[in-house]
């Protein structure tokens, strides 16, 4: 599609949604529900988030390892966007972006110290367990699961990673939400979230449906179910036990395993969908909610930073067949917080309100991550980072002012706040303006503490959450 046809078609969308506005108020204000597009005209929608997925480590953004074959076909019939990141470097915070529109200083769902979900509680440790807290997602915002099923999709949420269980909120609005099964260290296993999709599908007889599945498998501890890691590394190496101090290599080694592993069984997901002839008229969105560090700017794991190996994330879209844009890459920026007005764009519901996200390809919004370490995961800095163009500023709570120039730099190892004094004093600026921009959540300070379940906490300290 040209720019011209593009930006037609938005201000064409734009008058409907506005058109549609008002008609649902109406219908509102006659206590009757009402949407713009009739339930017959609303595709199947399939969302599905990798967790702790790098982008440059999949086939269809050029990585030179068959790790994703089956997510590179898809991605053949897909708009691919080239420079999509993430609003956070941890679980709960990205997805919670990802279904509010919201960026974490706004929907609340993050790391904090005053949060009422007590994560240690009842756990022996040292004096500062009492700091293990979280703040879940605000009630007060709509999330994409209530507001696609008060438009009459029938939800469904299968989920493998702690993070993501019903206590911390972004469960809120799906008719049926799955989070059983997470209590070892891999969380819950690929197979096992496609098995209970592929159970909820056989059952489901209302359309549409709107489906969420989360993968979890390349987060660490690694666990290698399908022996695929043996592809990725050296002769002869030894996966398990794992070395007592893995190399890098080993490392990424046994990640990119992960990643085939949870491929394949995406892939038996889509072979059932196209088996009983569902795949042509879904609509699938794939993205992740962060990547992971490999040792690059002294940092390994996540949640601690705000580095590209982090932020850049996967986003793929498959439109039904016929009904939307042409299979293609998109060079735009995007984020988390972009796919819920994707969503609602497309099916002619008006955004809530306070939603920050924008309408790719043109979101019309700063590109920003911010992330608020757990206690434990390293030195307690708070982090913020924006991006313009090709350059990326990054600020730390710890005193860090760092300019990168992602064109020339791509491993963000030569910093240019000094050489280039203005660039970064302004975008400094720039980004303390889009901050204090932000709506900032209600404080959950006078909030009843509330006692994460034994399960959750078991599965948070095994994967290394909780010391």
């Amino acid at each position: 599609m040209s720019h011209h046809a593009t930006h037609r078609h938005r201000n064409e969308a734009a008058r409907w949604r506005r058109a549609g506005a008002l008609f649902a108020l109406a219908m509102w204000a006659l206590g009757l529900a009402a949407s713009s597009v009739s339930a017959a005209e609303r595709p199947n929608i399939l969302l599905i988030t990798l967790d702790t997925t790098r982008a440059d480590r999949l086939g269809f953004y050029g990585y030179e390892r068959p790790t994703s074959p089956n997510l590179d076909a898809l991605a053949q019939r897909s708009v691919v966007y080239e420079r999509a990141f993430s609003t956070s470097s941890w679980t709960l915070p990205a997805h919670a972006s990802l279904f509010t529109g919201l960026f974490p200083t706004s929907h609340g769902a993050h790391y904090d110290a005053k949060g009422p979900l007590v994560l240690s509680a009842a756990l022996r440790g040292p004096d500062n367990f009492d700091k293990f807290r979280a703040s879940p997602l605000r009630a007060d915002v709509r999330t994409l699961a209530e507001i696609l099923s008060e438009a009459g999709y029938a939800s469904a949420g299968i989920v493998a990673g702690p993070w993501l269980k019903r206590i911390f909120g972004v469960g809120r609005g799906f008719g049926h939400y799955d989070d059983e099964k997470i209590d070892n260290l891999q969380g819950r296993l690929a197979e096992s979230v496609t098995d209970s999709a592929i159970a909820w599908l056989a059952a489901r007889s209302e359309a549409p449906f709107f489906l969420f599945l989360n993968y979890y498998d390349p987060h660490g501890p690694y666990a290698d179910p399908s022996g695929y890691a043996r592809h990725f590394l050296p002769p002869n190496t030894r996966v398990f036990p794992p070395p007592r101090n893995p190399s890098a290599e080993f490392t990424a080694g046994v990640y990119d395993g992960e990643i085939r592993y949870m491929d394949e069984q995406i892939g038996r997901l889509i072979a059932w969908l196209q088996q009983r002839d569902m795949l042509e008229a879904l609509w699938i969105i794939v993205t992740a909610d962060h990547g992971e560090m490999f040792g690059a700017n002294g940092e390994s794991g996540h949640g601690r930073t705000l580095y590209q190996g982090e932020l850049r994330i996967p986003l793929l879209v498959k439109y039904p067949a016929g009904k939307g844009p042409a299979p293609g890459r998109v060079q735009d920026p995007v984020q988390l917080t972009d796919v819920l007005p994707l969503i609602l764009d497309r099916l002619e519901i008006a955004l809530p309100e306070a939603t920050q996200g924008g309408v790719p390809p043109a979101v019309g919004h700063a590109i920003y991550a911010e992330v608020y370490p757990v206690v434990g995961t390293g030195p307690i800095f708070d982090w913020r980072a924006l991006m313009e163009g090709d350059f990326k500023y990054l600020w730390s709570s710890g005193g860090a002012r760092r300019l990168y120039d992602l064109a020339s730099d791509a491993e963000e190892s030569t910093d240019l706040a000094a050489s280039e004094p203005e660039r970064t004093r302004q975008m400094s600026m720039r980004l303390e303006s889009f901050v204090s921009s932000l709506p900032v959540a209600p404080t959950p300070a006078d909030e009843p503490d509330v006692t994460v379940d034994d399960e959750t906490r078991r599965a948070l300290q095994g994967l290394g959450y909780l010391e």
